[in-house]
Order: C-alpha cells, then sequence, then structure tokens
C-alpha cells in the first residue's frame, strides 16, 4: 500500500470513529501517522510521551489568552501550540487559553504555560505547552489536528 493509499484508509477510520468513538486500529494508526511526522519534522519526542503530542502542523485557529489577547495560533501540535500575541507574556506564565478549532463548534478550553517569548514588531512569538485541559476537549482538540493533516494530505 502505497502512502496515498494509507492516507485514504486513515482517513476513512479517523471519521468512523468521531462518530462511533476511537477504537485500537484508530489509535495505532494515529501513532503510526504521528510517528512518520515527527520523523519528517526532525523532532525528537520526550521520554513516555506519545509521538502524537509532538508533531506539529501549521494552523491558524482564534486564541484567547486570559481573556484579553486575542490572536491566531501559527501552529498547533497535541502538546501545545504557538501564536503572535498582541501583549507581554513570560516564559513560565501560566495562561488561561481558549481556543476556535473549527467552524460551529464550540471552542476547546484549559490552562497553558509559556515556553518561549520572543518579542517582535508589536508583537510576541509565543509558544505554549498545554497544562491542563478537560478530557472531551482533549480529544476533540486531537481529532482536528488530524483533520488538519487530512484536509492537505489526503486526497
Amino acid at each position: 500500500m502505497d502512502a496515498q493509499q494509507w492516507m485514504l484508509q486513515f482517513k476513512q477510520v479517523h471519521e468512523a470513529a468521531k462518530k462511533n468513538g476511537t477504537d485500537e486500529k484508530h489509535r495505532a494508526m494515529k501513532e503510526e501517522l504521528a510517528r512518520s511526522l515527527v520523523q519528517a519534522q526532525g523532532l525528537s519526542v520526550p521520554e513516555g510521551q506519545a509521538h502524537r503530542k509532538t508533531f506539529r502542523i501549521a494552523q491558524a485557529w482564534q486564541l484567547e489568552v486570559n481573556g484579553i489577547y486575542k490572536c491566531l495560533t501559527r501552529d498547533v501540535s497535541g502538546g501545545g501550540f504557538s501564536a503572535l500575541v498582541p501583549g507581554n507574556l513570560s516564559v513560565g506564565e501560566e495562561v488561561q487559553f481558549s481556543l476556535r478549532i473549527g467552524a460551529g463548534q464550540e471552542p476547546v478550553t484549559g490552562s497553558a504555560s509559556v515556553v518561549a517569548a520572543i518579542k517582535q514588531a508589536g508583537n510576541s512569538r509565543v509558544s505554549f505547552t498545554i497544562v491542563s485541559m478537560p478530557k472531551a476537549d482533549v480529544d476533540r482538540f486531537e481529532d482536528a489536528i488530524y483533520d488538519c493533516v487530512l484536509s492537505r494530505y489526503a486526497r
């Protein structure tokens, strides 16, 4: 099976899992795809962390930080996201976030910690790692990330 066929098969399994709940085949295929993306991106996976929390994908989603700053994400991963934030945040600072992952869907919410903040013209490029998120939001967030991957690679 070539890569395109595999992606189309994964797309079918992923869509079924979103309707009926995930199963072992879906989990295994998600991890296999994540492992390939991590390798292609030249990333390393921290000890004990799943590959699906590590790979990144460029995606602009509406982000609200601390109910104050409104901006768009630059990239997302299962473990965090980055954005150009129109304010000053410090490394180590914990924030509350709300992230719109698709039209017509409730945003996912949680807390995140600032892991990097680089000042740029009028903004800061800020990288966040997710500290906590309700379980239902974790699943929706992860599904949305895989939807982004599929929209780019499964044709």
